[in-house]
């Protein structure tokens, strides 16, 4: 399960292209100028890379900010749903 957390971080700085020392678990996706279309497109990758649904559909984007705000809150909602899933 600790590699979630570094698989997530990894797509992020994939995605982002910002120098992967600023990119920590608790740093914020919003200071990183990940708006919530960003967002979305990190979730389809991660739903490809851990082979599980992210529900988000619905959402408005202060409800996927407040539920997908840094990498920390995203890998812990991954592990869940694979808990879940298991």
């Amino acid at each position: 399960m600790e590699n979630i957390e570094e698989k997530v971080l990894e797509l992020v700085r994939k995605q982002t292209g910002i120098d992967p020392k600023q990119i920590t678990p608790n740093r914020k996706f919003e200071d990183l100028n990940l708006d919530s279309v960003a967002i979305v497109e990190l979730v389809f990758s991660l739903e490809e890379t851990f082979d599980i649904s992210i529900p988000f559909e619905g959402l408005d984007e202060s409800e996927i900010k407040k539920h997908f705000y840094n990498v920390s809150s995203l890998a812990d909602h991954i592990k869940d749903l694979l808990q879940k899933n298991a």
